[in-house]
């Protein structure tokens, strides 16, 4: 996904959902200094959670290959969340991972978003 070798990275991760266990692509961003999510919610989103995950391969000592499977590896981390709460009525936050060193990244809706509302999420890094 990367535009050219030290370029910046775009990505959308999902757009208008709300449903649990919502999974945006796993993202190369191996190199990148700065990772930034940026969601943004449509109506009244009153409870639900977005996490941000990493993963790597298992043999990281090959190159890495972006894993085909949305819920992805043997195993991942949550780098952090972001409640729902925060975005509604249209309103968008940003979530800056500074001094990123990670393999993969990508959202997730961890947690369902309630009040009938719906998020979007991308995430730009470089």
């Amino acid at each position: 996904m990367r535009t050219s070798p030290g370029g910046t990275i775009r990505s959308q991760q999902f757009t208008a959902v709300s449903a649990d266990e919502t999974y945006g692509p796993w993202v190369d961003v191996s190199g990148c200094m700065s990772v930034t999510f940026y969601v943004t919610g449509v109506g009244t989103t009153s409870s639900g959670v977005i996490s941000f995950e990493e993963c790597a391969p298992t043999d990281i000592s090959v190159t890495p290959v972006i894993p085909s499977d949305p819920q992805g590896v043997s195993g991942y981390s949550v780098i952090t969340t972001r409640n729902a709460s925060d975005v509604t009525a249209g309103l968008q936050a940003a979530t800056h991972i500074v001094m990123a060193s990670y393999c993969f990244v990508r959202a997730r809706i961890s947690t369902a978003i309630g009040g009938g509302g719906t998020v979007s999420c991308g995430l730009v890094a470089y």
